[in-house]
């Protein structure tokens, strides 16, 4: 069985030109007339392909081959896009799974187990909240604002709660995506096997010094909150590098008071966000960074902490063995970014595979993934989809 990767390629082209605008990208953002458009369109595509499809009260789109066992394999992504953003990111994964069971079929395959295809609607949150769609999916709990802003939209609690799913009825969720990261595309190899969706933890920093005259207080006798920050802020990248070389340390704002040209800083404050596979680690290098930062006038607080997402090793196993059957190169990576498997990895085990972003790059109308990359993606897919129908039932960690 081959993936017809130029099918694939024309799907992605044509999913993608819908909300499109020259030299912007693609806008699809959940709930939209591009969004319900382009939801229309891959139903279709489904349809065609000869999977029963239903859309939930929340907006994710399902597509399934029915089985004999009773038990469900699923395979999903998300088709909104954040604003102006590019035509893979999640459409990739969803199209490609549609290109997979096209392929089963032709290939005279009946399954044992279902198969559904699974469009999550909302993945990136800028309508209601990040992973909306899979979240109701998966029966997780809702932040008190995306509720709100769902009402907005006229979707009450009883619709989201009818849009669970039970997990029993599950044996596992893969899902395929272009990296947004460059990886795999720096070391020219072609898939990534995800071992987790990194976990996060931030937290703010305040410095306090002394706001006085820029221009009659000597510089040997400033206490600079700016200049104090600023070295912290090195100090932390410092340290998370030296923790663990997978962790990212980002500070992406900082405020200054009293904030004008002419007065020496006098208070200063930034976030830290670390993300790590392992918290032990993030917890190792804030707990240096404070033995090291905490002085009379520095305070660091912890507002958020969000757990890794370890993907399901007997079912990394499976892809492993697809990659090799391919004659794919693959490395072992984490992602740096959120997925729906995050949610789905609560409910059933679950996998990810990543293939290649040109340049690295994400979100943007630059974003691009060579064809041969997006089929041997698919291809692996493929594999693993027929490695479970051969596969005795169970063995996955859930």
């Amino acid at each position: 069985m081959k993936i017809n990767g130029e099918r694939l390629c024309s799907d992605i082209l044509e999913l993608g030109q819908i909300g499109f605008q020259e030299g912007q990208g693609t806008s699809r953002p959940a709930y939209s007339e591009a969004f319900c458009a382009g939801r229309e369109l891959v139903r279709r595509k489904m349809e065609q392909a000869g999977l029963k499809t239903a859309v939930d009260a929340v907006g994710n789109l399902t597509g399934c081959l029915p089985g004999r066992s009773g038990r469900i394999i699923a395979v999903g992504s998300h088709i909104d896009t954040v604003p102006n953003g590019g035509m893979y990111d999640g459409a990739y994964g969803v199209l490609a799974g549609i290109e997979a069971v096209r392929t089963l079929r032709e290939s005279g395959y009946t399954p044992r187990d279902s198969i559904e295809i699974i469009a999550f609607n909302e993945e990136e949150g800028n309508v209601v909240g990040g992973t909306f769609g899979s979240k109701a999916f998966a029966g997780q709990p809702q932040e008190a604002d995306a509720l709100e802003r769902a009402a907005a939209l006229g979707i009450r609690p009883e619709g989201i709660q009818a849009s669970k799913r039970n997990g029993r009825d599950y044996r596992c969720y893969l899902e395929l995506h272009i990296e947004q990261g460059g990886i795999l595309a720096r070391e020219q190899i072609p898939a990534g096997i995800v071992d987790g969706i990194v976990g996060i933890a931030r937290y703010q920093v305040t410095v306090t010094g002394e706001a006085n005259h820029a221009g009659s207080t000597p510089m040997d006798m400033r206490d600079d909150a700016l200049l104090h920050a600023c070295r912290l802020i090195e100090r932390m990248a410092a340290i998370s590098i030296e923790t663990d070389r997978e962790m990212t340390c980002t500070v992406g704002r900082l405020s200054v008071e009293p904030g004008a040209v002419n007065v020496v800083p006098g208070r200063a404050r930034f976030p830290i966000e670390l993300r790590s596979l392992r918290m032990e680690h993030i917890e190792q290098a804030i707990s240096r960074f404070c033995g090291e930062a905490v002085r009379p006038g520095v305070t660091v607080e912890q507002f958020l902490r969000q757990e890794p997402t370890i993907m399901d090793p007997a079912l990394v196993r499976v892809l492993e063995d697809a990659c090799r059957t391919c004659g794919l190169p693959f490395r072992h990576m984490p992602s740096g970014a959120g997925h729906d498997a995050i949610n789905m990895a609560l409910m059933t085990p679950t996998a990810m595979l990543f293939i290649p972003s040109a340049g690295g790059i994400s979100h943007s109308i630059r974003e691009y993934s060579r064809p041969e990359d997006l089929a041997a993606g698919a291809q692996v897919l493929l594999e693993t989809l027929a490695a479970l129908a051969q596969s005795k039932e169970g063995g996955f960690s859930r």
